[in-house]
């Protein structure tokens, strides 16, 4: 039987939550580096280096003292801090027995913003660049 996923939760973590995402994306990609060969009609190629990128919209946690989350999601991408990022397609509490059905890795922040108005709670956008391998469901590449 297939399970279809709906979405569930994100988190980006810095020592602890900072975020609580409503909606995300995440993109895997490769690079294809053509061979061209004289005398050949066509190009061979093969695959190169892997990357991944991922972008989130949700609610900014600032914490029990009112801005560490906030504080440090901004210091960390002034800092060039890596972040650990968690993309859920199955609640973990409901899980009931199974494994973390998640993408996740860590990655730089490259892009970060914080928006407030008077009747709405504060939303946080923010876009992150994966360092290193991103795992998935059942396998890490």
């Amino acid at each position: 039987m297939s399970t279809i996923y709906t979405g569930v939760t994100g988190k980006v973590t810095i020592g602890g939550e900072v975020a609580y995402i409503s909606n995300w994306s995440v993109e895997s990609t490769r690079e294809i580096v053509e061979v061209p060969e004289l005398g050949k009609k066509f190009k061979q190629k093969v695959a190169g280096q892997a990357n991944w990128t991922a972008s989130a919209d949700g609610t900014v946690c600032f914490g029990s003292d009112g801005i560490s989350g906030h504080k440090n999601l901004f210091d960390a991408m002034n800092d060039g801090t890596r972040v650990k990022c968690e993309f859920f397609l199955l609640d973990p509490a409901k899980a009931k027995g199974m494994a973390a059905v998640k993408f996740d890795g860590l990655a730089l922040i490259e892009s970060l913003s914080v928006d407030l108005s008077a009747e709405d709670k504060g939303n946080i956008s923010i876009s992150v660049s994966g360092c290193g391998s991103l795992g998935f469901p059942g396998k890490t590449i």
